[in-house]
């Protein structure tokens, strides 16, 4: 067989499992298959088929040829967007390859960081409210007017002061 053979290009299909006997798990969406929503796999995940949602996943994502998906990406290990593969969403990754012809459209964050796998998808409860409401604001006190001013007491009696000329302006 050669490297460089149509069986090269194409990587063997890993049977799909489920886990149950403790091993690593591989999910595989095939070309008609489509998910609408959030995936959580412990495991691999191939795409072939369309993602409308979001992927996080422990092991690697490989979007095949053909397959689409769109939304946020997070894996723990790799991401392999395919010669005709579609990814519109942000990626967190710790490696990204995209092949020559992919199409690729979103923000990129790699690196070891994403060494803590991903957490299942939880159901939202209401007992705070996400956002929280700003406390009003006070306005500054209105400035007190000032104190009228008093002219310098005369230095003899009878005498009164004039105010201080100012500058550039003459009687």
């Amino acid at each position: 067989m050669s490297s460089t053979g149509p069986a090269a290009r194409n990587r063997t299909a890993a049977p799909a499992g489920n886990g149950s006997d403790g091993g690593h798990s591989s999910i595989v969406l095939g070309p008609r298959d489509r998910l609408v929503g959030q995936l959580y796999v412990e495991g691999d995940l191939r795409v072939a088929g369309t993602v409308e949602g979001g992927l996080e996943v422990t092991g690697s994502v490989e979007i095949d040829d053909g397959g689409r998906v769109t939304g946020p990406v997070t894996a723990r290990d790799r991401l392999v967007v395919g010669r005709s593969g579609s990814l519109m969403g942000d990626v967190h990754v710790a490696r990204l390859v995209v092949q020559d012809g992919a199409t690729f459209s979103g923000k990129v964050s790699m690196g070891k960081q994403v060494e803590a796998p991903p957490k299942a998808v939880e159901q939202v409860h209401e007992a705070e409210p996400a956002i929280k409401p700003i406390e009003a604001v006070k306005a500054p006190e209105a400035a007190k007017p000032a104190a009228a001013i008093k002219p310098p007491p005369a230095s003899r009696p009878g005498q009164t002061t004039r105010p201080p000329e100012t500058k550039g302006r003459r009687r």
